[in-house]
């Protein structure tokens, strides 16, 4: 039987003159069942007619009367000009769109005259996909960025701007751009820059290589902690959705393979019915971020859920993608529609869980294999990861396997009384250093250039504050001895050089360089400035040989630590710095580390530290050893009952000197050195060792421990790479210094390994 036309079914008494209107009248017999198609109801398509004669006038203004004068290009502008204006006319412009490209029925249109600045971002994205065959979201993000960049600089009002393009223009912008985007995405506009201006030097139409001038934000590996969810509640999450209709099969569907498999958003939607090998009993994935196909076993559990999923659930469509959107139009997800499911159940679960993206569940599939004992390449396989230390990212998060690094309390003496040194009969290691009570603003006559070049490089996101401080000293030595120079002469900085005769050489040559930078920096609008050559500058000094100290050395240190009288500033002294020495010595922090160190950072339910962003930005979470959560939480109730200061943000190392509250550097270095000489913990030159020394103690005595009970060393390295916070375990070899217990040991191991392969003449 055939189906009755719909439109006189919406509009029984007036069809013949809605099929009568201009220019889509014939058309709606076709695009009434065609929105019925696309899963539209009755409703809203009735709603949807209703708004096609305003699309009719609108075209009719623009002299477009009939639908050989109509192109897609005219359907866009209308649409755009009803987006504007939040007319919901658009839903209808879209709807036809879409339906006038699926039947064929008119032209793309006359592709119109590109201005200056989408002209070069036309030929841009032609170079990018061409010449560097970058992949479609790439090119696109470059182009928007460039654009950007190319409306800041106006030459859509003078197209000579960019061949008179000036580094300072640049840094203009990047300024800008600097106050709306973090570290990331700025340095992924410098790219852009540098990327567009070497073309364009290479085409001979910028005359200098300007994209060598250009300095970029410092961004460093691993600096954000990931972030996993610990998997019963992966599971309560997944459990609460309800799947008594469309919708909830689908968004269970969606979460279960994200969660199982650990698929990025990206991987979920380009999945197809002919990804799916049921007698295979594959699953294949198309990576979108390596262009790689990743071929995963189907399980009885996956597959399921799929044909439950692809049965009760997934609608009708000639297409073949697996997810598709629930409501009208009928087409498939995008990326940014999984997160939104995401985020949709996360609201709906009833669970106390914080919105996190998709990327979680990726990262806590990760750590639920590696906490089963799953190998890292076998992991790294599964994620589809190229390189082994991608994966090795996710170790920062799996705290049971770092439980085994952490040093214990050391074994503490009988308190007895100790008189402790007075601070005058310390020596001193270090000369001070030479900047002191200097200007806290530039006033020789290089004070703009000084300023801007500190301006710029903090809207880069570094902090440069030793630098201002070096750079202050150059100011004030240049307004003293040379007040009327208007151009940095050769003879100007061998001066200043002198100056720095209390410091290192290596310190000395650190300051030579930061000023060299300035001076580069300076030259590029001042010609004849003079640039020191860094083969003049002082060699660096040898790395000093760290005093390792001994976990009874450590016990008599805390002792002595427990003795410090009381201060007005902190009744609570010896206290505190007795569970600073300890924290430093058994989890083998950096000082600045310790001292950044908050209560809020302490997780006492876990026995974990949250280490903010110390060196190179990074954050990291830090199991502590039994004793040594005993003996933080002894100290935390001694501070409760002192009415100590207890809120979240207060330091650990709480002080009331000062403004920050918190003890300095300074003061924390000589504290150890008088504990450290009263104890007679001293090294060769009769000197207290540093208070690094400490970090470096730790990594060998782990290691000494690895040793003693048997432990795969290679694989407990990387367990204490993370745990130190280096990136690989080429960084922590610097701390593991070969004692002689050390070398006991591994030669012992070296001999049950392979003493049994080799006889009185040779190899067996």
């Amino acid at each position: 039987m055939k189906e009755k036309p719909l439109l006189p079914q919406i509009r029984p008494r007036c069809f013949e003159r809605w099929r009568a209107i201009p220019i889509f009248g014939p058309l709606l017999d076709d695009f009434l069942p065609w929105l019925r198609s696309q899963s539209y109801a009755k409703g809203t398509i009735g709603n949807l007619l209703d708004r096609i004669p305003m699309l009719v006038g609108w075209l009719r203004r623009h002299r477009i009367t009939s639908l050989d004068q109509l192109t897609q290009r005219d359907l866009r502008i209308a649409n755009d000009h009803y987006r504007r204006r939040r007319d919901r006319t658009r839903w209808v412009v879209d709807a036809m769109a879409r339906f006038l490209a699926d039947r064929e029925l008119v032209p793309e249109g006359d592709v119109p005259v590109l201005g200056p600045v989408e002209a070069e971002v036309a030929g841009f994205e032609t170079y990018l996909r061409e010449t560097r065959g970058l992949a479609a979201a790439t090119i696109i993000r470059h182009a928007s960025h460039l654009r950007a960049f190319l409306k800041f600089l106006r030459i859509d009002q003078n197209s000579d701007r960019l061949e008179r393009l000036q580094i300072g223009r640049i840094e203009d912008f990047l300024k800008r751009a600097a106050q709306t985007n973090n570290r990331f995405s700025l340095q992924q506009i410098v790219a852009t820059l540098r990327a567009f201006l070497r073309r364009q030097h290479s085409r001979g139409l910028l005359p200098r290589p300007l994209h060598q001038q250009i300095d970029t934000p410092r961004v460093y590996r691993g600096e954000r902690l990931p972030r996993a969810l610990p998997w019963n509640q992966v599971l309560a999450l997944i459990g609460s959705i309800d799947r008594s209709e469309p919708f909830g099969r689908r968004d269970f569907t969606i979460l279960y393979l994200a969660a199982a498999y650990g698929l990025r958003s990206s991987e979920l939607v380009c999945l197809t019915l002919d990804d799916i090998d049921w007698r295979g009993r594959i699953l294949r994935v198309r990576q979108t971020k390596t262009r790689q196909t990743l071929q995963l076993p189907l399980t009885d559990e996956a597959g399921t859920v799929l044909i439950d999923y692809l049965r009760k659930a997934r609608p009708q469509s000639a297409r073949r993608e697996l997810f598709f959107r629930m409501r009208a139009p009928c087409v498939p997800l995008q990326p940014v529609s999984v997160h939104d499911v995401l985020e949709h159940r996360i609201r709906c679960s009833g669970l106390n869980l914080s919105p996190f993206g998709m990327h979680v569940l990726r990262h806590s599939f990760a750590i639920r294999l590696m906490r089963q004992g799953v190998a890292i390449k076998s992991i790294g396989d599964a994620l589809g990861h190229r390189d082994i230390e991608s994966t090795s990212v996710y170790l920062r998060l799996n705290l049971d396997d770092l439980r085994s690094v952490p040093l214990p309390l050391p074994p503490i003496p009988p308190e007895d009384t100790v008189d402790l040194v007075p601070r005058s009969d310390v020596p001193r290691i270090r000369p001070a250093r030479p900047c002191h009570n200097l200007p806290a603003r530039f006033q020789s006559c290089f004070a703009s250039s000084l300023r801007r070049f500190l301006d710029l490089k903090r809207a880069l996101g570094r902090g440069f504050t030793a630098e201002g401080a070096i750079l202050a000293h150059w100011d004030h030595f240049i307004q003293r001895e040379y007040p009327r120079a208007r151009k940095v002469r050769a003879e100007m900085f061998t001066e200043w050089a002198k100056t720095l005769t209390r410091l290192t050489s290596t310190g000395s040559r650190n300051w030579q360089r930061i000023l060299r930078n300035f001076l580069l920096f300076h030259a590029r609008d001042h010609a004849g400035t003079f640039i020191p050559d860094r083969l003049t500058f002082p060699k660096p000094a040898p790395s000093v040989s760290p005093r390792l100290i001994s976990e009874a050395e450590m016990g008599r240190i805390l002792a002595a630590a427990a003795q410090l009288p009381a201060s007005a500033d902190n009744p609570l002294r010896a206290e505190t710095f007795r569970i600073g020495l300890i924290v430093l010595f058994c989890c083998g922090l950096r000082r600045g580390e310790l001292l950044r160190l908050t209560l809020g950072d302490i997780q006492q339910d876990q026995t974990v530290l949250h280490i903010r962003p110390s060196k190179f930005r990074k954050s990291r979470l830090l199991p502590l050893s039994r004793s040594v959560t005993l003996e933080l939480r002894r100290y935390l109730r001694t501070r409760a009952q002192s009415r100590t200061p207890m809120a979240s943000e207060t330091f650990l190392m709480w002080s009331r000197r000062g403004a920050s509250e918190v003890y300095s550097a300074g003061t924390l270095g000589a504290i150890w050195g008088r504990l450290c000489v009263t104890v007679g913990v001293l090294n060769a030159q009769g000197h207290p060792p540093r208070l690094h020394d400490t970090r470096h103690s730790c990594a060998v005595l782990v290691l000494e421990r690895c040793y003693a009970q048997g432990q795969d060393v290679q694989a407990h390295l990387a367990r204490l790479a993370t745990y130190l916070g280096h990136v690989s375990a080429v960084s922590t070899h610097h701390y593991l210094k070969l004692t002689p217990e050390l070398r006991r040991a591994a030669g012992h191991r070296f001999h049950q390994q392979f003493a049994p392969l080799l006889t009185a003449g040779g190899a067996r």
